[in-house]
């Protein structure tokens, strides 16, 4: 790692409807990777972010739309219907619950399903980056159960995200304390927590991951609290010769626009939020002229490899 680390300014949610992909696509010169739900157009936002030049990451989806899985195959995890019916909370307390044995059965099948599919749709020799929808993949019961099915698939995965924020940047930024939602603060708690429980098996397997921000600040993820944590984040990764990745979710719908997930209203807010105007308007700021060149980087060591 040199003196000023890569930076990937990344989406989440892409493939899950027109509207939102729209809004993803309008910050396409600004972004370097996106997240593609597997459970929805995932064929077509592979070739068109690819097309594009972006990095692409699998997103594993438990918890918005529907599995790849038969229904009556995976009953823990998905309604009659086929759509999903946890969240991240609801995955968790079935992990710690007695029907663990059989959750864990289950969702081997599930992650089997979206690995497969997702593979399928690269071009040989494109590395498989790997993370999830609502951070789910770092529960450790689903942790460990995804790398059995990525074995099981025969699969290489480069690149983990590891949703775990350093904290120091944030400390430091005193003026921002009070903009942390309570909820973002409990997550970042939980996701800590999670990493602590898989830090030794994923230390052992030497994937990839990288310094993360995006937990915190998200819903008032704006370009200049970004400013003000930046530049410590840069020094973190340069000091653990990491990448960084900074995670946006541009992919707003307006009302009245239809839901990736219609049994799932609870999702609306999310999608309508200001929140994601603000985001998108952050990453075409913070990304600008420095996305094309941190893709070209990327793709010249992946022809390396």
């Amino acid at each position: 790692m040199t003196d000023a680390p890569i930076i990937y300014w990344h989406a989440d949610d892409y493939g899950m409807t027109e509207c939102s992909d729209r809004r993803i696509e309008a910050c396409r010169d600004h972004l370097c990777s996106v997240s593609i739900v597997p459970n929805g157009d995932a064929a077509g936002a592979v070739r068109r972010a690819l097309a594009g030049g972006l990095i692409v990451s699998l997103h594993i989806n438990l918890v918005e739309g529907k599995a790849l899985t038969d229904a009556h195959e995976i009953p823990l995890l998905a309604r009659a219907d086929g759509s999903f019916c946890n969240s991240f909370g609801g995955l968790l307390k079935l992990s710690l619950s007695g029907k663990r044995s059989e959750f864990a059965r289950q969702l081997e099948l599930e992650l089997r399903s979206q690995l497969r599919a997702f593979a399928n749709l690269l071009p040989n020799g494109t590395p498989l980056r790997l993370d999830s929808h609502q951070h789910v993949h770092m529960i450790p019961l689903v942790y460990r159960t995804l790398m059995q099915a990525v074995e099981a698939e025969g699969l290489n995965v480069q690149y983990m995200r590891i949703p775990a924020e350093p904290m120091r940047p944030f400390v430091h930024s005193v003026g921002l304390w009070r903009t942390y939602s309570a909820i973002n603060v409990v997550k970042q708690i939980v996701l800590k927590g999670c990493w602590l429980l898989i830090k030794p098996d994923f230390k052992r397997r030497g994937i990839e991951t990288a310094v993360f921000c995006g937990i915190l600040f998200s819903g008032h993820m704006d370009d200049k609290r970004l400013a003000r944590v930046l530049p410590e984040l840069k020094r973190i990764a340069i000091k653990r010769e990491q990448a960084l990745e900074v995670l946006f979710h541009p992919g707003g719908i307006k009302p009245g626009e239809p839901l990736f997930d219609p049994q799932k209203p609870d999702f609306a807010a999310f999608y309508h939020s200001p929140g994601r105007e603000i985001e998108g308007r952050a990453l075409c700021t913070l990304g600008k002229n420095t996305a094309h060149e941190r893709r070209e980087r990327y793709n010249g060591e992946c022809k390396q490899r």
